[in-house]
């Protein structure tokens, strides 16, 4: 399988129960790298943290699910950051 990268926000990953069981499964799937944004840590998502994960040199794909604000955030961060060679998919996701 090709490797992958799993981009989890939480609000607080100290209090956030499924940090320790993605890490658990993440651990057990060599090509799975998990990376965990911490709002508290302030850690935030955005298209640099992404791409510091990925060789800019080459097409992305990203897989997304969350805000809409955040999504419209990425996509346009990462296709300026990519010039096109972007591929961005989206789940939909409403808070209600």
């Amino acid at each position: 399988a090709p490797a992958a990268d799993l981009h989890y926000c939480t609000r607080d990953r100290d209090g956030d129960p499924f940090v320790a069981r993605l890490q658990a499964l993440s651990a057990q799937l060599p090509g799975i790298r998990l990376y965990v944004h911490s709002a508290r840590q302030g850690q935030q998502l955005g298209a640099e943290a992404l791409a510091a994960a990925h060789d800019r040199a080459r097409p992305a794909e990203v897989w997304f699910c969350g805000p809409q604000g955040l999504a419209d955030s990425l996509r346009k961060d990462l296709r300026e950051l990519w010039q096109g060679r972007l591929r961005f998919h989206q789940e939909a996701f409403v808070m209600r």
